[in-house]
């Protein structure tokens, strides 16, 4: 078994030692370490309960340990797992005005962070309740105090449950730990905002009885404003003497001062639109005419400020020679504030109004510069704690471990200067407020604006408990042919779990502009039952099955099964092979959250296309849409297939390839908003999508119906969630990697490459083929060099993004960067200096070349690339 002890030695130096692995796979140091090893330790290794000795078995495991982490220069676990190429179509980062606050995800092979579960110490994390989902908030999880990060790229269901149908996260915190670290990190970008500074201390102690560690961090990121970067700032796309909205500007849109008739067939400015805020605009919101927008990128804030705290305990203590009882925490505390524009609203002006300068009724798009800029605080707290015993059973050789979790987020949401339509209607009627001068000093205006103004409130809690029971052995039976004994492992696990979010009572009465949501609420109890047998038929041939049973109190039960194995060929290759089923109940949120508004940006091709206007020459812009629940949801179930070569082909030199499918039925999702004109014009939208449109007029269908004197769910884009598709995922991945020592240092060159070869979406018969399109890349690569010579260590990373088509016609070019950081310990003993630059060329994210940065394509980008731009970092550790 040379092979696999080789792999073991592997997993047991990178994981002991920290060697460095970054973002590939067990260090290959360990390959030149002695080949024969009479017996092999076993250790736990994700996509597995059962204790191997082979770290390379039959499902793909990435491990990136803390030492790893450190010669990157990164201070958080986000921007760790933001940055491997298994984050295939990104992620998620805390932005400003999202309703997922300071939150950040990842998002294994493109499937929704949903589908990726994030597990610590081996035990899954419930969901997020700003998500209202079961994706795993992984800002909170303290950097400090996490040994290693463990990735698994294939569908576990059968191991982990539901959410593991995408891969799972497994992130191992450190224990046995006796000393005491101090750190500091610095970020310092080239251009505004975004500045970061992280402190934190981890301390422990440990005898052959008992350990204790403990660690404090916190972490503070600035934000950045919209006007802080040039591509997100106010621009100009033409030299026309007045923007066409949507088509000719970026950075503004026609929501100023904007009048309409009440069909939608034609725009006018309203008062004198004063340029020092607002912006004269051709065509605001696609309706023929000229209009008065404004210019929001001059105060809307594009990342959060995010001040978060955190602590995690861990305490053991033996008992007997077999047995020990262990108790982890991890508190963490998250604050951050936002900021958007002054509210834009819609409201019907009638024709006898005080200060009507248009003689009609009409409907006025109004941007409500007087009340200030839209602020929003949220201050979220976790607590997260397990205790447990472990150990074997008396005179056998079966370990167990039984655990009680209790979970608990708790969220309060703080958003200021928001507009009360009711109030407002009222005082444009009475002639109190002055919608024409908004900034005007007059005292009766003022009083308006007071009357008018509201402060929202949003109350989040996520209450989990959890109970897991799991043991593994050995039977002491083999099959004679060489091969080990049969082990395996079995457990049950019991949760309850209870969710709400409760937005204002302004906002589930729909009378705010401005902003949107609406309150949802929820509880279920699952159990779940599982087996796992790894079968050593020969000596160098492994079969794994498993299957787990899941049982929904508000829901159906389902047995999800998964059979692998993994052969030896030669000494240099293995072969290794899994199939897997699963599902996946809707999550709480998709089941009960009532209707709720946003305003979207979306590029009506239905409409340009009976105007016989191309779809890359259609303007971009801001609509009603509406979300909702959907309490007849169905489960998703999956099927995935993984076939793997693992190859060594000389010492020190390790290549995996993976290729793999997923297939996903009864798909709960929304429909991309491009999606919903495609089904419009084959007259193939799906039951509850809904396009409210004005009158058709000529054959071209009018323009999509503003929530100005129509209320849902006659206006706006009705889009709630619903079992729409079947999904179809096919893929390779690819690492590689060489260490080779010199006299005058070590070097270890590391690829990893991700490649998406199917992405399809099949809606009512109609198929959507995604890789290359916006937001799917076909390809991700990050290329690593590690040098170490002495009490220097230098790593440098590059990664690259594939290019993708624009919705509008244009591109997502292919985007890449250079980071470089050096670590130095020769100064005094226990201390390490550190220093780097990340971004070295200045790159910015990668924006639509004919739409520019817009309200549609902004999260695209700021979910595949950073928006900080050149980085400059520095460090400092001491370790006594």
């Amino acid at each position: 078994m040379q092979f696999q002890n080789k792999i073991s030695k592997a997993v047991r130096l990178a994981l002991v030692l920290g060697a460095s692995s970054t973002a590939i796979a067990a260090a290959p140091q360990a390959f030149a370490a002695e080949k024969e090893v009479d017996s092999v330790e076993r250790i736990s290794v994700t996509g597995s309960r059962i204790k191997r000795s082979d770290f390379e078995g039959s499902t793909p495991v990435t491990v990136i340990s803390a030492g790893d982490i450190e010669a990157l220069g990164f201070d958080n676990v986000a921007d760790v797992l933001r940055n491997t190429s298994f984050n295939t179509f990104g992620s998620y980062r805390a932005s400003s005005g999202s309703s997922y606050g300071g939150a950040a995800l990842v998002n294994l092979r493109g499937l929704g962070s949903e589908y990726t579960a994030v597990l610590i110490n081996g035990r899954r994390v419930p969901g997020n309740a700003f998500t209202g989902t079961s994706a795993v908030d992984i800002n909170t999880i303290p950097m400090s105090a996490v040994e290693s990060i463990q990735i698994l790229t294939d569908s576990a269901s059968a191991v982990y449950g539901a959410d593991a149908i995408g891969g799972v996260i497994n992130i191992i915190m450190k224990k046995d730990f006796d000393q005491t670290v101090l750190d500091f990190k610095m970020e310092a970008p080239d251009r505004d905002g975004g500045e970061r500074e992280s402190f934190s201390v981890v301390t422990g102690t440990s005898s052959e009885k008992s350990s204790v560690l403990f660690s404090f961090e916190y972490n503070k990121k600035d934000r950045i404003s919209d006007s802080d970067r040039d591509y997100s700032g106010l621009q100009f796309l033409s030299d026309a003497p007045i923007p066409t909205d949507g088509v000719d500007v970026t950075g503004a849109n026609g929501g100023g001062n904007s009048g309409f008739n009440f069909a939608f067939t034609e725009a006018y400015q309203i008062g004198e639109c004063d340029e020092s805020f607002y912006l004269k605009m051709l065509n605001p919101f696609n309706v023929p005419g000229e209009g008065c927008g404004y210019i929001y990128s001059d105060i809307s804030v594009m990342t959060m400020d995010v001040d978060r705290y955190s602590t995690f305990l861990d305490a053991r203590r033996k008992i007997g020679e077999n047995h020990e009882i262990y108790f982890e925490n991890r508190l963490s505390k998250v604050e951050t504030f936002g900021r958007f524009a002054p509210a834009i609203g819609g409201f019907a002006v009638a024709a006898d109004a005080p200060i009507n300068p248009v003689g009609d009724a009409f409907l006025l798009y109004h941007r409500f510069v007087g009340h200030g800029p839209r602020d929003t605080f949220s201050d979220a707290t976790e607590i997260d704690t397990v205790v447990g015993i472990s150990g074997m059973f008396e005179g056998s050789e079966i370990e167990y471990d039984f655990s009680l979790r209790k979970y608990k987020y708790t969220a309060s949401e703080l958003g200021q200067n928001y507009v009360l339509q009711s109030n407002v209607e009222a005082a444009v009627k009475d002639g109190s407020y002055n919608y024409i001068d908004p900034l005007s000093q007059d005292p009766d205006h003022l009083a308006a604006i007071a009357s008018t103004k509201a402060t929202l409130h949003r109350d989040l809690e996520n209450d989990t408990t959890a109970l897991q029971f799991t043991m593994n052995g050995g039977t002491g039976f083999d099959f004679g042919l060489g091969g080990d004994e049969i082990q395996w492992a079995a457990g049950a696990e019991y949760a309850e779990e209870q969710y709400q979010d409760i937005y204002d009572s302004y906002r589930e009465a729909q009378n705010v502009l401005g902003s949107a949501g609406n309150s949802a609420s929820g509880d279920r109890d699952r159990t779940a039952v599982y087996f796992e047998s790894l079968i050593p038929v020969l000596e160098n041939l492994e079969v794994n099955f498993a299957v787990r049973y899941d049982d929904y109190s508000d829901f159906d039960s389902e047995v999800s099964p998964s059979l692998s194995v993994s052969y030896a060929a030669t000494d240099w290759l293995k072969i290794r092979a899994s199939y897997g089923e699963g599902f996946k109940a809707p999550n709480l949120t998709n089941l009960y959250a009532l209707p709720q508004e946003s305003f979207e940006g979306v590029v009506d091709t239905t409409r340009c296309g009976a105007q016989g206007i191309a779809d890359k020459d259609c303007p971009n812009a801001q609509v009603v849409t509406f979300d909702a629940g959907n309490p007849e949801l169905q489960a998703e179930t999956s099927t995935s297939y993984n076939l793997g070569l693992i190859l060594e082909p000389v010492e020190n030199f390790l290549v995996t390839l993976d290729y793999y499918e997923v297939e996903l039925e009864n798909v709960v999702d929304q429909l991309e908003f491009s999606d919903v004109f495609v089904l419009e014009q084959d007259g193939a939208l799906p039951d509850g999508v809904v396009v409210n449109r004005a009158p058709t007029q000529n054959g071209v269908p009018g323009a999509i119906a503003q929530c100005f004197a129509l209320k849902y769910p006659n206006c706006g884009i009705l889009n709630p969630v619903a079992n729409l598709a079947s999904r179809d995922l096919a893929g390779a991945d690819l690492k590689v990697q060489y260490t080779h020592e010199t006299e005058y240092g070590n070097f270890s060159p590391e690829l990893s490459w991700s490649h998406v070869a199917t992405y399809d979406d099949v809606l009512l018969g109609k198929t959507f083929d995604r890789p290359g399109t916006e937001g799917y890349p076909e390809n991700r690569a990050n290329f690593n060099l590690n040098y170490e010579f002495d009490a220097l260590r230098v790593s440098y990373q590059y990664q690259w993004i594939d290019e993708t088509d624009a919705t509008s016609g244009g591109k997502f070019k292919s985007w890449d960067q250079h980071s470089v950081n050096f670590i130095y310990s020769g100064l005094v003993e226990g201390l390490d200096i550190s220093a780097g630059v990340r971004n070295l060329t200045d790159e910015d994210p990668s924006i639509d070349t004919e739409a520019g940065w817009t309200s549609s394509t902004s999260s695209t980008s700021m979910d595949l690339y950073p928006v900080d731009g050149r980085v400059f970092t520095f460090g400092a550790k001491f370790a006594f």
